[in-house]
């Protein structure tokens, strides 16, 4: 046998170190998770370290007969419900179906373990091995379940992770190998040196897990505060920043190839005067409600936002200037039937004008959106609560009236 020269290492003080070091992880998932509105798997992941953590402390304990018997029993079961625990968590955070029957079957194995080579055949050898491969089926769940990335922006945290399980499973593999005598070069060590080198091991894995965890969480604030900066707080519709680069990711209409699509651009008739007699408060019912509208009209293959103050704008990718101007004259008469009430009581009744175009063939976003303007200047100018329109191939727009007629005035908002 051949033996390493390797610097003697207290497992016990190891072991009790890294069940600390686990359950302040724990709390900081708890807590990290609780600056979500979704939980996300953050409670399972928690409760697999606590239970991690504990069963290590426990066996770093040396207790006397009969306790010693009640600490194997706990440390075997704390592993496979902590093994579980995970599962359920990465399960939960993926949007993934549980498989219950591989959770009963990671519960059942220590049990098992416990009965068979505890309790009516005493084997310490073989009811660690029976526990260990409980550890291998969690390993094997576990990088399927990393497999399947919820979304793109934690697709690398994932395959990092699962770079992780691998090893640590060929790990695991080859140490408890020595125990079963299994590999030939297991038998070259001496089985202290499996021992230390599997404990360390263990320790970097479920810090690396932790932190993996940690990361997805992180992750998702990062996407959800990212979100919150491109969508405007009174409507819940995108904002111009995030109007325009929702607009940027689309490659067809980035680069001007694109199939037809067309522009709408809305702005509330006299919205100053309803500020100005009815207060702000009252001004954001008024554009609160036409959000709501909007959302109600549009598809989700639509880009609506808002642009600033009462402008709206709306991109329909694949709608010709017709199919667009119908979701306008819509909207223009969902508004003017709506009722906003005041903090007065009174209630306030308002109107939209809108300015349609489609797309010229490789004209950018901007050019459009430029022309949709005009039209919108054009409903303007021609009296409001009107949906005016431009041909892809006319200079100046034609006005869609409205079923009553309104006086002329001149273009300001």
């Amino acid at each position: 046998m051949i033996e390493l020269n390797i610097a003697p290492l207290d497992i016990p003080t190891l072991a009790l170190s890294r069940s600390m070091m686990q359950v302040m992880l724990a709390g900081l998932l708890v807590y990290v998770g609780s600056q979500l509105e979704q939980r996300n798997g953050t409670r399972f992941w928690a409760a697999g370290l606590l239970l991690n953590g504990l069963a290590l402390f426990i066996h770093a304990t040396a207790l006397p007969e009969p306790w010693y018997s009640v600490s194997t029993t706990f440390n075997h079961l704390a592993f496979g419900a902590s093994s579980a625990c995970f599962l359920l968590g990465f399960w939960k955070f993926g949007r993934q179906p549980r498989q219950l029957w591989l959770i009963v079957l990671m519960l059942a194995i220590p049990i098992i373990s416990l009965i068979a080579w505890e309790w009516l055949w005493p084997n310490a050898r073989w009811r660690v091995l029976t526990t260990a491969s409980g550890q291998a089926l969690y390993l094997l769940a576990l990088q399927f379940s990393l497999g399947k990335s919820p979304t793109p922006d934690i697709a690398r945290i994932y395959r990092r992770l699962r770079i992780i399980v691998v090893v640590y499973m060929l790990i695991l593999i080859w140490s408890y190998a020595s125990l079963a005598d299994v590999l030939p070069t297991s038998a070259r060590v001496s089985p202290g040196y499996h021992r230390t080198f599997f404990s360390v091991t263990s320790m970097l894995f479920m810090l690396s897990l932790a932190v993996g965890c940690l990361a997805l969480q992180f992750a998702l604030l990062a996407a959800r505060n990212a979100q919150l900066a491109m969508v405007d707080w009174q409507t819940g519709l995108l904002n111009r920043r995030g109007f325009f680069l929702a607009l940027g990711r689309t490659e067809e209409l980035r680069n001007g190839r694109h199939a037809p699509f067309s522009a709408v651009v809305l702005d509330i008739d006299h919205f100053k005067q309803i500020n100005d007699r009815h207060g702000h408060a009252a001004g954001d019912r008024v554009l609160h409600a036409l959000g709501e509208s909007l959302r109600a009209l549009t598809r989700p293959t639509h880009f609506v936002a808002r642009m600033g103050g009462e402008e709206f704008c709306i991109v329909l990718p694949g709608n010709t200037r017709q199919e667009a101007t119908e979701l306008a004259e819509a909207v223009r008469a969902a508004c003017e039937q709506m009722l906003v009430r005041a903090d007065d009581g009174e209630e306030i009744r308002f109107t939209l004008s809108a300015g349609v175009c489609e797309a010229r063939p490789a004209e950018t976003i901007d050019e459009t959106l430029a022309r949709a303007d005009q039209a919108l200047y054009a409903a303007k100018r021609d009296g409001r609560n009107r949906v005016a329109s431009i041909n892809t191939n006319e200079a100046l727009p034609d006005s869609v009236s409205a079923d009553s007629p309104h006086p002329r005035g001149d273009a300001s908002r």
